[in-house]
């Protein structure tokens, strides 16, 4: 019987242990900026939500369901799978247009490069491809799409991180096969234990066109060490950026 229950005991001080070594968990929604963060191995984390947008009060852009899968599967290695049911309304003399339908489906890797410290940030780097053919017609992409980008992160203090990323993206899309450059740089900040703020300033550099540069921020709060909520709003600041845009979602890490 004594055996039994210093059984039971080294079990429940075990149990305890862990819960108390579990990482903090990390996403990388709401904000634009991608974390240097990579999943823990075999630990899989959903991030979804939903998003608006509007142009000139004639265009809106709804993101019913935008969904990343992460899964961690070396030490410093994630695997990513990206997937949203999206859709676009145009109202334009008088005349509606309405469509809908499924993205393209991304598959991507996050590898970690190194840890903060001597003055230098956290890095990592994040490479997503954008399969062609494989959302509704109204929106897939007939090449091969592509999203390189350096992540980085810097703590200033216990409540003050800084973050950013630098990158390059082809759409995939007929006719738009031209280089984008990206750059994203956000301030996080910690109000409280579970009440987290940021904001971020953000853009597109396209080869051909004209650059499209917007600002946003918002809150997350954990509900829990596994579940986090979270909502960002934002404007555009360029004539081809959106006037406004609102985001909801929610981030749920498995065991």
């Amino acid at each position: 019987m004594k055996n039994i229950i210093t059984m039971i005991l080294l079990s429940l001080n075990v149990l305890v242990v862990t819960a108390q070594n579990k990482s903090e968990m990390v996403t990388d929604r709401p904000d634009q900026t991608e974390s240097a963060n990579v999943m823990s191995v075999k630990s899989f984390q959903l991030e979804t939500g939903f998003s608006f947008e509007r142009y000139d009060k004639n265009i809106n852009n709804t993101s019913y369901n935008s969904s990343l899968l992460r899964y961690g599967l070396l030490e410093n290695v994630e695997v990513r799978l990206g997937f949203e049911y999206v859709g676009t309304s145009v109202s334009l003399d008088g005349a509606d247009f309405d469509k809908s339908g499924f993205g393209p489906l991304t598959l991507g890797a996050k590898f970690f490069l190194r840890e903060e410290g001597d003055g230098l940030p956290k890095l990592a780097f994040l490479s997503t491809l954008s399969i062609p053919n494989t959302g509704s017609s109204a929106f897939e992409n007939n090449n091969l799409g592509a999203d390189f980008r350096l992540n980085g992160e810097y703590s200033l203090n216990d409540a003050l991180s800084l973050g950013a990323n630098v990158g390059i993206a082809w759409s995939g899309v007929e006719g738009e096969d031209y280089a984008v450059g990206i750059y994203t740089a956000v301030i996080g900040m910690s109000l409280s234990e579970k009440l987290g703020a940021f904001a971020e300033l953000y853009g597109f550099l396209p080869g051909e066109g004209k650059n499209d540069h917007r600002w946003d921020g918002g809150l997350t709060y954990a509900v829990n060490e596994d579940l986090q909520l979270d909502f960002s709003t934002g404007v555009g600041l360029s004539k081809v950026s959106p006037d406004f845009f609102i985001s909801l979602g929610l981030a749920i890490r498995m065991p």
